[in-house]
């Protein structure tokens, strides 16, 4: 005689699949990551970096270390072997032509890095970071000068993610400005950068930059740079809040694209209080409301 076969429950199928989605690992969507905006006043900092580079040469590392996290951050990489997968028929962005700075050789000057279908890690890049400078020479060489940077590119990842990077229409200044007053003293102004990460079809994070009134920049170099008063306005295009920041004391090092110590205290327009302690290169402690996260910044790195 045969042993009798024991039947499985029609259900056991249903309660196995439910099992594995619960132990699915949850992605971060725009209105729990309480520490995005922070994220923002980082990119901020770190493009005051690069605009205060002059010659441009302080842009070349920041979109391979910076993509890369933003994408990580957001579980964009299905398995560890494909971040480093090229585009199939895409250059390098660091060769000439795909990403390499170029100079207009007229007045104003402009330079122009140009992502021309290439790739860094698993990022591919199409667009351009233009910085054009009031002057003949890509140079704040005299008072009255200024240079702004306007980025207009986009990044594409894995599961059909994309980050783009633009200045909204009507801004003034077209981008963000950084003027010289004196030797040692410089304003930054911001008429608006908007950066919108969207995953699956799904809008991720949708903020904008801009300045209310102008920061004030002393140092000429990165190893004396402090911000000070101002005001950064950050905006949620999604949930509609804007939050107001002043820089006190945010100080530069000489090894690393962001600021190393100092603050950026706000308030949102929900009555909101906020926030950043920076508490070295590339991290720092967020609060927003009765949120406190520790928080590290995909755009700032050790030089």
């Amino acid at each position: 005689m045969q042993p009798k076969r024991r039947q499985i429950p029609w259900t056991a199928p249903l309660f196995i699949a439910m099992l594995f989605a619960g132990c699915a690992k949850k992605t971060t969507d725009t209105t729990t990551d309480i520490a995005e905006p922070a994220q923002q006043i980082a990119d901020v900092m770190a493009s005051i970096d690069e605009v205060a580079g002059a010659s441009g040469s302080y842009l070349v590392k920041v979109p391979d270390l910076s993509t890369k996290r933003l994408f990580a951050r957001y579980n964009v990489e299905t398995a560890p072997n494909l971040s480093f997968v090229p585009t199939a028929n895409a250059a390098s962005c660091a060769s000439a032509g795909s990403g390499a700075f170029t100079t207009s050789g007229s007045s104003p000057c402009v330079l122009t890095r140009t992502f021309n279908v290439c790739t860094i890690g698993f990022g591919t890049f199409v667009g351009n970071v233009e910085m054009t400078f009031s002057g003949a020479t890509c140079k704040l060489a005299s008072n009255g000068q200024s240079v702004v940077r306007a980025p207009e590119f986009q990044v594409t990842g894995l599961r059909d993610s994309l980050l783009t990077v633009s200045v909204p229409a009507g801004a003034s200044p077209a981008g963000q400005q950084i003027s010289r007053i004196s030797a040692t003293e410089y304003t930054f102004t911001n008429g608006g950068i908007q950066r919108v990460f969207t995953k699956d079809g799904n809008t991720v994070f949708d903020f904008t930059t801009t300045t209310t009134s102008a920061i004030s920049l002393s140092g000429a170099i990165r190893s004396n740079r402090v911000l000070s008063g101002g005001s950064l306005r950050v905006t949620n295009n999604v949930s509609g809040r804007t939050c107001d920041y002043v820089p006190t004391n945010v100080t530069w090092g000489s090894t690393c694209n962001c600021p190393t110590s100092g603050s950026w205290t706000g308030s949102c327009s929900d009555g909101t209080s906020t926030t950043l302690n920076i508490t070295g290169c590339g991290s720092g402690t967020f609060t927003i409301g009765t949120d406190t996260n520790s928080v590290s910044f995909d755009r700032c790195y050790l030089i």
